[in-house]
């Protein structure tokens, strides 16, 4: 199976930044279109609006390790954008990265 970008980004960044390693067949994944008002505050790119959209784009992947711990990474992207805006890392439900990308014109 090969690997997206989005998942690529989360699988390493869990190894290199937490010393996590997993494999693909570990992580669900879940692309999803959601309401600002249904996610996270953590999950908005607000430094990057100055017009709220109503939704973003998420490729969500969630992914247990050997000590029960849960991991969730998520990569936001606008609507009718290719690139991410944001990229998200939580452990157990709370916030451990979190990385506003610029936009590229």
């Amino acid at each position: 199976m090969e690997l997206t970008r989005e998942m690529e980004w989360f699988l390493d960044t869990l190894k290199v930044r937490f010393n996590v390693e997993l494999s693909s067949n570990d992580v669900s994944v879940e692309a999803t279109e959601l309401g600002l008002s249904e996610v996270e505050s953590f999950f908005v790119p607000s430094e990057l609006i100055e017009v709220v959209p109503e939704t973003l784009l998420y490729e969500i992947m969630v992914a247990e390790d050997e000590t029960n711990t849960e991991w969730v990474g998520a990569v936001a992207f606008f609507p009718n954008r290719l690139d991410w805006c944001l990229q998200v890392i939580t452990k157990n439900g709370e916030l451990i990265l979190r990385n506003v990308l610029p936009l590229i014109q």
